[in-house]
């Protein structure tokens, strides 16, 4: 941004809307930066959002062995009395998708120390079906993948896993209906040239876990495959 685009449209902070000037190329000033709800989850194994993924169990190891999966971690906590619950509200409905983004690629810089990444071969975000996808002129999903992928070289890609079912809001759902709500919702395509991959699930926010293990059960086409997840937020 120039400086005479600067002083019509200051950079302010997204969360507290402090002035940030022209040179900070995120979207939070330092003092917002630092006060996020992290969850220090990329150096934690068998943490809150893997034991989403796996369920309660007494065997977590064979659940991760059929699941296929390598490991889980959220950035963030989705804390309701903390400005982050705004800050993605607005990311998701409010037409920001830069949000995901800054958010991605700041999680990224902070995950790389723990080798979270390391062996990752693309990152797929979490589909939306196609007319939530109308609706919504993005997915944000898509957006934190691509914050992600700046900082990290790893591709990403938006073609072989599809949001088949227009299934309601996970968050208007309660218990077993979660569940139920997502099942067979995803499909793949072309699962061949994904063979033996080890993929990176991105998504905005888990809760329970049951879209990101619908997601992961329709990918188990992908042969000889493993799975890690992203999340950009833990509820």
């Amino acid at each position: 941004m120039g400086v005479i685009a600067s002083l019509i449209y200051p950079r302010t902070c997204a969360l507290c809307a402090r002035y940030i000037g022209e040179y900070n190329a995120g979207i939070l000033c330092d003092e917002c930066l630092r006060l996020l709800p992290r969850t220090e989850q990329a150096a934690i194994p068998q943490n809150g959002t893997e034991g989403a993924l796996l369920g309660i169990t007494n065997t977590p190891s064979a659940v991760r062995k059929t699941m296929h999966l390598d490991h889980a971690a959220a950035y963030l906590f989705y804390e309701k009395e903390h400005p982050i619950r705004d800050l993605i509200h607005r990311m998701k409905y409010a037409d920001r998708p830069e949000i995901g983004f800054h958010l991605g690629r700041q999680a990224a810089m902070e995950f790389l120390y723990a080798g979270f990444f390391d062996g990752i071969d693309v990152i797929i975000p979490m589909p939306l079906h196609p007319k939530r996808f109308r609706e919504r002129g993005y997915n944000q999903s898509e957006f934190i993948a691509r914050g992600i992928s700046e900082v990290t070289g790893i591709p990403v890609d938006t073609d072989h896993v599809l949001r088949v079912r227009d299934t309601p809001k996970q968050a208007l759902q309660s218990g077993e209906g979660r569940k139920t709500n997502v099942a067979d919702a995803f499909d793949v395509r072309y699962p061949e040239q994904m063979y033996h991959k080890h993929i990176l699930l991105v998504d905005d926010l888990i809760t329970t876990g049951e879209t990101s293990k619908a997601c992961l059960k329709a990918m188990k086409r992908f042969r000889g495959a493993k799975f890690s997840v992203f999340a950009l937020c833990k509820a």
